[in-house]
């Protein structure tokens, strides 16, 4: 009896609670008729190939918008720091877990202390002064990259015929970025840029295609994972009755594979007494140089996280920020003397002699902007009692986030928010600083991403390296970027003529 009366009374404490969070949330604005309703909604936000870009549409009427019955977007920089800001009382949402395989890695963990942990045992790697050691690295990959670029120079510009269209300069970059990324963190050495080719070899099976399977992957899962009460049913259903879906999700589980293989061979290299200098170290010893004796399903989680977004947020923001000086011809010609100015007759640009050039960050910056790699809001939630949010009391256990696109278009504090002027983040004052705040492609505090060092080394030195030695063109003279997002704002194919300066 007593057992009885204790589970109604939950049952009404629950009911009660969530009628409560309704009739309080029931103020903001539905994003579709069906947002308060249901985060079976998500579904149809998804169905999108911008989602983000139709929520910044509407967040032009709205400040605060309900993506589903719990669930908030903000559009202010004060709403950043209250969700994501060092201090928040926001914690990572519930569909972190989602994501989650046998174990957590650095981005998915919901557990503070448990991120913490993790955090601590990475930041050393992560460090900028530690990145800039591993720069030959990277250096190579430029120049193999580089060797590609040259073979399929044309002798002179003019204008743009079909046949001149010779690179897609979005599967090079991917290439460049995965070669560049497994070799920082596994020692490895793939060779993807002297094939030409997005192709692994794993252990007991042929090779799979790296970038294929990751998307891949990254496509089934967003395809559900807003509508977090159903995500686990949909993913079932569509996996048995939807043969688009099964195939993506069945080339996904590739990625896994190719991280247990590159893995092995990395801790095998590790055993037989190889002394490496990599991310995996990291995770093997401490910095006193003591086992940390991880679990294999910890390494290779983490390393599956460095493998992921290591390598297509980095060559997203390159793909963007050639796109953008390409459409910027003036900005182009001022980097390019900038970076003329610093650099002799170096085939690859000396990662010294460009880190500190401020019209190249400046330029990152403004891609960074227009278009960054997560363009979506990180998603977190409230604590049990409640928060204030951009001056707004919520209620407990609500998922709240900030756009990224959305906030980076805010007129308020970009002026001509939609036009590539680099020119903006050379400027001193308030407004600086506003922008600064404002400015998250990396997100921001605690849990703001912990790879974006390596990242801006990678930028800084190719595209100096490339706007030094190359000329470019796109198909057409109003040809237009299209973009899919899923986790990540991909964008297609970027055809481009190329030849030497």
């Amino acid at each position: 009896m007593a057992l009885t009366l204790l589970i109604t009374t939950l049952l009404v404490c629950f009911c009660i609670n969530s009628l409560l969070t309704y009739l309080h949330l029931r103020k903001y604005p539905a994003l579709t008729s069906l947002s308060s309703l249901t985060n079976l909604s998500y579904l149809y936000y998804r169905s999108h190939p911008f989602r983000t870009k139709y929520l910044y549409h509407k967040h032009k009427q709205h400040p605060i918008i309900r993506l589903a019955p719990n669930t908030l977007s903000f559009a202010s920089t004060r709403a950043i720091k209250d969700i994501y800001g060092h201090g928040t009382p926001c914690r990572k949402d519930d569909v972190y877990y989602l994501t989650m395989g046998s174990h957590a890695n650095v981005l998915n963990v919901v557990d503070r202390g448990q991120h913490a942990q993790k955090r601590k045992m990475l930041a050393h790697a992560f460090a900028a002064r530690n990145l800039e050691r591993w720069e030959g690295k990277i250096g190579e990959k430029v120049r193999r990259l580089v060797l590609q670029l040259d073979w399929r120079c044309l002798a002179e510009g003019g204008s743009v015929e079909s046949a001149d269209v010779t690179v897609d300069f979005r599967a090079w970059l991917n290439l460049f970025t995965v070669e560049a990324v497994v070799d920082l963190a596994l020692s490895e050495k793939l060779g993807l840029l002297g094939l030409g080719v997005d192709r692994v070899a794993v252990e007991g099976g042929d090779g799979v295609k790296y970038i294929d399977s990751l998307h891949c992957g990254g496509r089934f899962v967003s395809t559900f994972v807003g509508a977090t009460d159903w995500f686990r049913s949909l993913k079932t259903v569509s996996i048995w009755f939807s043969p688009y879906l099964r195939s993506q999700w069945e080339r996904g589980q590739n990625f896994g594979m190719i991280v247990r293989t590159l893995v092995d061979k990395r801790l095998r290299r590790d055993e037989s007494g190889e002394q490496l200098d990599d991310f995996l170290d990291c995770l093997i010893t401490d910095k006193k140089g003591n086992a940390r004796c991880l679990d294999r399903g910890e390494i290779e989680a983490e390393a599956g996280i460095l493998l992921d977004a290591g390598s297509d947020t980095t060559a997203i923001a390159l793909t963007h920020a050639l796109y953008y000086l390409i459409k910027n011809p003036r900005s182009l010609e001022i980097l390019r003397k900038e970076v003329a100015d610093a650099l002799s007759e170096e085939t690859i640009a000396p990662y010294a002699k460009v880190k500190n050039l401020p019209y190249l960050k400046a330029c990152l910056d403004e891609s960074l902007r227009l278009s960054p790699p997560v363009s979506r809001g990180v998603e977190r939630r409230t604590p049990p009692g409640g928060t204030e949010i951009s001056g707004e009391s919520i209620p407990g256990d609500v998922a709240v986030s900030v756009p990224t696109y959305v906030v980076h278009r805010d007129p308020t504090i970009f002026s001509d928010p939609d036009e590539f002027r680099p020119e903006r983040w050379l400027e001193d004052g308030e407004e600086a600083k506003q922008m600064r705040d404002a400015f998250i492609p990396f997100s921001t505090g605690a849990r703001g991403c912990i790879g974006r060092n390596i990242s801006m080394i990678e930028q800084q030195i190719v595209i100096a390296t490339l706007v030094h030695r190359y000329e470019f063109a796109l198909p057409y003279g109003n040809w237009e970027l299209e973009w899919e997002e899923a986790f990540l704002l991909w964008p297609a194919k970027m055809p481009l003529k190329i030849w030497r300066k």
